[in-house]
């Protein structure tokens, strides 16, 4: 008979669970297509190479660029790391692309930032396999931080073993927090540090103050101090239950123990960075030398929630790329579904607690962290563009256990809600994060449907096309295209692809510029003989006016700034572009 899953070690089938989705998403995301990843990457190098930390400057030139702000734990760990590996061929693999859109979600345009001759299978070589080393490390702290989550329920509500479930489960299976994991980025060391830093509070609020508990709540604080700013919330938080135990136990060798241990691990881990940045730029954190160098902005928190609260809501569950991969909307509306009943839930768990003193003070404080986190983003976002939300996964100890503790109140089953989001957080690096940074695909022969056409670029044929049968668009329509190309010759010049959309006037209302595969795949990478298929979606602007014919203009030049190469027809005649008839453009 088998065992009830009550009585599985969930505590550590959970973060391997999650460790095993995060292999999946070690594998769909290329080495630098996470937030930042190229910026945090380039402060790993500087300190493997030099030995010393970045000062902060206005050459943008820097691979490090505005990271150089950042406290350098997590890059002091991983050059480390990156020194384990023959790393020569660095300038090889970071090949960044000039036609990257960033932040658009439409699914027209360059998802990825850098180019990758062999994107799958991951190319396990020189800088390629330090970075997926790295990146394996890091996936580690993102599992360590799930234990956390789940040994924080177990200590908030002691012998249910199905919130501590719940709880842990949405963490370990939060697309978003799986992607952030599995990239280069400081955000994994802190994401783990607060966690285990929030465990150890609550169990402090539960059993009161002692030596070797404090001795680690310190330390962890101190550690996190200098693993990223946000780790000062955790401090502040930490001095506020210390303050509220006190009152409570009136435990004053308690309360000094701690504050002593508190402020000694701090300046013997911490203050050494904070004291560099008053020598180097007169102040302790560094923000606003940042913001002098990399842009300020103006905004109001009105500003602010109408027009960017959409966005750090949904990249609290699943944004990828350079904040342009989406998934279904539907996942978002069953997200927010979920909040809101965790939300309702929390109320009336918390009327049912309502004579507990320990429960009440655990939910104020898990509260009290995440309102101080969020506020400290807020703040931030006020003055630079930062309102995404991987930037709240610090304080997901909360964000997770609150939820958990509401959805319980409301007695939903919870694998209702824990199968969901394995099922899909396992599939979202496949479904939706592979095919914006895959090669376009070769074919073995051309769908019926497909046009026969024989026209030449230099050592690049099209071979065929495929229009969209409907022949009458609207302003705000996308017409759907298809080409095959065809490579006759191992060029080493890189050909950029030109599509314009010209009305009857002559005026181009619609343009793209790219690489084949929406700019994955050079043309000099493609394979000699094969056909590749290679899809746009030609959008017409919401601002087109008029009635008339719409043609497709077809060019290419060298790229970057080279010449424009010559079309040549089946027919040997030379043209400026290869022109396609693609319907007409009628009123609204």
């Amino acid at each position: 008979m088998l065992r009830s899953w009550r009585a599985l070690p969930m505590q550590w089938l959970l973060p391997l669970g999650f460790f095993l989705v995060g292999l999946v998403y070690l594998y769909a995301v290329p080495n630098f297509e996470a937030s930042d990843t190229v910026e945090h990457v380039g402060m790993i190098k500087f300190i493997a190479e030099t030995g010393t930390l970045p000062v902060q400057s206005g050459d943008h030139d820097e691979l490090y660029g505005q990271e150089a702000s950042q406290p350098p734990l997590y890059y002091l760990i991983m050059a480390a790391v990156w020194n384990a590996f023959d790393t020569a061929d660095f300038d090889q693999r970071y090949l960044p692309s000039p036609f990257t859109v960033i932040g658009d979600t439409s699914g027209r345009g360059n998802r990825n930032l850098v180019i990758y001759k062999q994107p799958y299978p991951p190319d396990l070589n020189g800088a390629s396999l330090a970075l997926y080393a790295i990146r394996l490390l890091s996936l580690g702290m993102g599992a360590a931080t799930v234990w956390a989550v789940y040994q924080s329920a177990r200590v908030v509500m002691p012998g249910e073993a199905g919130i501590a479930l719940l709880a842990g489960a949405l963490t370990a299976f939060n697309p978003q927090f799986l992607f952030i994991s599995a990239s280069v980025s400081n955000d994994n060391l802190v994401n783990m540090l607060a966690a285990l830093t929030a465990w150890r509070l609550l169990v402090m609020l539960r059993d009161g103050f002692e030596a070797r508990r404090g001795l680690a709540l310190a330390l962890l604080i101190a550690l996190a101090a200098l693993a990223k700013l946000s780790g000062l919330v955790l401090g502040a938080v930490v001095a506020l239950a210390a303050v509220w135990l006190l009152i409570r136990t009136r435990d004053w060798r308690g309360f000094f123990q701690l504050a002593a241990m508190m402020l000694v691990c701090w300046l013997g881990i911490a203050l050494w960075w904070y004291a560099r940045n008053l020598t180097l730029y007169g102040e302790l954190l560094g923000t606003s030398t940042m913001l002098d160098y990399f842009g300020r902005r103006s905004i109001t928190v009105g500003q602010l929630v109408a027009e960017e609260f959409e966005g750090l809501r949904v990249s609290y569950w699943a944004v990828f790329g350079a904040f342009n991969i989406v998934v279904d909307d539907l996942f978002y509306r069953l997200m927010d579904l979920l909040s809101a009943a965790g939300a309702l839930g929390l109320i009336v768990f918390l009327w049912r607690r309502r004579h507990s003193k320990p429960a009440l003070t655990a939910v104020g404080f898990l509260v009290l962290l995440l309102a101080l986190g969020a506020a400290s983003l807020i703040a931030w976002s006020l003055d630079t563009w930062a309102s995404t939300g991987r930037l709240l996964f610090p304080y997901i100890t909360s964000a997770s256990l609150l939820l958990a503790l509401g959805i319980h109140a409301l007695r939903i089953p919870k694998l209702l809600i824990i199968a969901p989001m394995f099922v899909f957080s396992l599939a979202a690096p496949i479904v939706y994060i592979m095919p914006n940074y895959d090669h376009p695909p070769a074919v073995e022969r051309l769908p019926a449907s497909a046009a026969r056409v024989d026209v030449r670029w230099g050592d690049l044929r099209m071979i065929a096309h495929e229009l969209p049968e409907q022949t009458t668009w609207r302003a705000g329509d996308d017409i759907p295209l298809a080409f095959y190309w065809r490579a006759e010759a191992q060029s080493p010049l890189a050909y950029a692809l030109v599509l314009s959309l010209v009305d009857d006037a002559g005026a181009v209302i619609s343009r793209i510029e790219t690489w084949p595969g929406w700019g994955a795949m050079p043309h000099p990478w493609m394979s000699l003989g094969k056909d590749y298929r290679d899809d746009y979606m030609m959008e017409i602007p919401a601002e087109a006016a008029g009635k008339g014919e719409l043609t497709l203009e077809v060019r290419w030049y060298v790229f970057p700034d080279g010449p424009a190469l010559e079309a040549e027809l089946d027919t040997g005649e030379m043209v400026d572009a290869m022109r396609l008839g693609v319907g007409n453009l009628v009123g609204s």
